[in-house]
């Protein structure tokens, strides 16, 4: 037998490794990634008709939905205590429906100003809404994502 061949063989035979090891090292991945900036805090879906909405991602994934406040905004309940980021299901003023993505950062406006800086576009300034304060921009190519202020 070659040593090559040796070799594949020996590997294929070595034990693998621990499921746990596996689990910590994920873990140690996630605690890196939380280290490194703002974290992704919230989602949104912007709709034409978000109770329609509502009952759709109620009955697809079960999602406890709680559109019982002045807005009719649907908060989605996501199980956050198991690593679950909550959301939303809520109107839009504008044509059709979109995704949006929400980061937490300490201060907006400075955050405002760099993505100006690089390229990209203010579309509502910082702007307390009541449950939290926030902007929407434009990323250079368009993408249009959230902040929440901290």
């Amino acid at each position: 037998m070659s040593a090559k061949r040796a070799k594949k063989k020996a590997k294929k035979a070595a034990p693998r490794k621990p499921v746990a090891k596996k689990a910590a090292k994920r873990s140690a991945a996630r605690k890196v990634a939380k280290a490194s900036g703002p974290q992704i805090c919230h989602w949104e879906i912007q709709s034409q008709s978000p109770e329609r909405l509502h009952g759709f991602y109620s009955e697809v994934f079960g999602w406890k939905i709680d559109a019982n406040n002045p807005m009719n905004y649907g908060m989605v309940s996501s199980g956050r205590g198991a690593g679950g980021i909550d959301g939303g299901i809520g109107g839009t003023q504008g044509p059709g429906s979109r995704v949006l993505v929400y980061a937490n950062v300490p201060s907006i406006d400075p955050v405002l100003e760099k993505i100006e800086s690089l390229g990209g576009k203010t579309l509502m300034p910082r702007t307390d809404v009541g449950p939290v304060i926030m902007a929407l921009y434009a990323d250079p190519e368009g993408n249009v994502m959230g902040v929440i202020e901290d």
